[in-house]
């Protein structure tokens, strides 16, 4: 396969690694070595188990990014292929120890000087490089430097190791070996001149998905463009290391962030696969690109405040946890640019924040498309705060993208709810606007409160008779349509994991006896039905509905 920028070759180890003027070299971005025991075994049992008859192993495909020449090597940038390739050359160096070991100079000299060094006139090094985590240690195996007790848990010097202790199990096969590894394994080469055709490959070819390949290509551009400068290089990684801590410790999906943190503050969105081309661009016309991490950073830390819920006042971390329990997470693109300014109220804040959970929650109960999202939040972030009232205008904004009163009132007494944490806070929030609750309590600790169907989700099966009581015969001509109303709003309701439904002849009554220990009102006031099927699921959908209207309405927020 050849064009313009992109070469495939499938080629030996001994073609790869068999000419004194390349190295390879692992960028600043790549993880460190990490392959285990499970890889290492692999490996050594393909490569040991070849037969002698021009048996092949394929080892899979290495990319690789031409670099410039610097004092006479070509230099070759690894961005897929590392773990392989380090541990072809860690297998290379056992061999060569060996030799050494048991009085073979030649071969451990041959073995050197053309697998695991290049030369020219002037300099010796290396064939591989890795990165600044693992090189020292990589370059004392290969100086055959003893290694410090203290280093010896490094999985570079473990797979070293593991291939010297297998070796030496087969030290009268060891020629053998070495021409397998060398001579019989295969693998292709692809090679380009462009971290954007790397990243393409990336994914068309290995199937790695696109979050780590797009965000570490990111990093490469940013730390290329400031590594002749060691003061920069070393601020630049520390930041980046410190960012992706950031995000890496709360499990934060890479890739959002950037996604968000890129349309809260450029105009327009971009697709994932898009999303390495827009920062490739940035890179290129930034000439403050330390500051651009600094920046990234910073957004980093309230990105990670945000996803926590921990960015404000006592106020604003309850009506942020409301947005991350209803999961509106493409709102984070407005968020981030929100919390990033100085001048906002406590007020201003909680209100916003309350429009977007109106806007969001709204739209999910009546299943409107999620595909405009992203523009709308990216819109809002970059022209909300310029404006005189940035709250009226995300609202004025926000209403004509949101469902109607008629739309959402009749949605969300139809619908089908989920037995999952959006619901729970729907009843949780009806049952506090009853109660006049308006100290932002939820019900004591959520773990111990469930979400219960009164009609039960099973009533046909003779294990749901035995546990539930008879509800089929209960609910007569009903039973037909239990499926079609069981999980309505209507038939919802909230109740202590302690309270638990005993099975009787009439089932409903029997769990009214349990509703009316339970502290939860809208529980409570199931007592006042004398008996529960179709109609009065309807009726009750409806009582919440319209509850639903008065509490998810932009008019409390149009009066502030």
């Amino acid at each position: 396969m050849k064009n313009k920028s992109i070469t495939a070759d499938e080629i030996s180890i001994h073609d790869l690694l068999n000419n004194k003027n390349e190295i390879y070299s692992i960028p600043v971005y790549q993880r460190a070595y990490e392959w285990g025991k499970d890889q290492l075994e692999d490996l050594w049992e393909d490569i040991s188990s070849l037969a002698d008859d021009e048996d092949i192993h394929f080892l899979g495909s290495i990319v690789v990014v031409s670099d410039i020449h610097k004092k006479s090597f070509n230099r070759f940038e690894i961005v897929d292929g590392q773990q392989r390739i380090t541990s072809i050359l860690l297998f290379l160096i056992a061999i060569r120890d060996l030799y050494l070991e048991n009085g073979n100079e030649n071969n451990a000299k041959y073995i050197n000087d053309n697998y695991i060094y290049s030369s020219n006139f002037d300099s010796k090094k290396s064939k591989l490089q890795l990165g600044r985590n693992d090189n020292s240690i990589f370059e004392m195996l290969v100086e055959r430097i003893p290694i410090p007790s203290e280093l010896r848990n490094r999985k570079v010097y473990i797979a070293y190791s593991y291939f010297k202790t297998k070796l030496e199990s087969q030290i009268v096969n060891l020629r053998q070996i070495t021409d397998k590894l060398l001579f019989s394994v295969s693998l292709v080469l692809i090679g380009t001149n462009s971290y954007y055709d790397a990243f393409r490959l990336f994914e068309t070819l290995n199937n790695r998905g696109l979050e780590l390949s797009a965000v570490d290509l990111i990093k490469n551009d940013i730390l290329s463009k400031i590594s002749n400068n060691n003061f920069l290089l070393n601020r630049g990684i520390e930041l980046w290391d410190n960012l992706i801590k950031n995000l890496s410790s709360q499990n934060i999906d890479k890739v959002k962030f950037f996604r968000h943190y890129l349309f809260s503050t450029e105009s327009g969105i971009v697709s994932k696969p898009k999303l390495y081309s827009k920062y490739q661009d940035l890179i290129e016309k930034n000439d403050d690109l330390v500051g651009f991490l600094e920046d990234m950073f910073l957004k980093s830390e309230i990105y990670r405040k945000i996803y926590n819920s921990i960015i404000g006042s006592k106020h604003v971390n309850y009506q942020i946890a409301i947005i991350n329990r209803i999961e509106i997470s493409t709102s984070y693109t407005l968020l981030l640019k929100l919390f990033s300014e100085h001048n906002m109220t406590d007020d201003t804040i909680c209100s916003i924040l309350k429009a977007i959970e109106i806007f969001s929650l709204r739209r999910s109960i009546c299943n409107t498309t999620t595909r405009d999202l992203d523009r709308i939040f990216n819109h809002l972030a970059i022209h909300s705060f310029s404006q005189e009232n940035p709250v009226k205008y995300i609202v004025e904004y926000l209403k004509t993208r949101t469902p109607s009163d008629e739309e959402f009132f009749s949605s969300f007494k139809d619908r089908d709810f989920l037995r999952d944490d959006q619901t729970k806070y729907i009843l949780e929030s009806i049952e506090n606007f009853i109660t006049n609750n308006t100290n932002e309590k939820t019900m004591n600790n959520r773990q111990d409160v469930h979400i219960e169907h009164i009609m039960p989700v099973e009533i046909h099966s003779g294990n749901a008779k035995k546990s539930f009581g008879d509800w089929e015969y209960y609910l007569g001509e009903d039973a037909t349509k239990h499926k079609s109303f069981v999980n309505r709003i209507g038939n919802l309701t909230l109740l202590g994991s302690g309270l638990n439904i005993s099975a009787s002849n009439n089932p409903f009554q029997a769990k009214t006896k349990i509703y009316s220990y339970s502290n939860i009102q809208i529980t409570k006031k199931l007592c006042n039905y004398e008996k529960w099927g179709l109609k009065e699921i309807s009726k009750r959908g409806e009582e919440l509905a319209k509850a639903a209207l008065l509490i998810w309405n932009y008019a409390g927020i149009e009066k502030n």
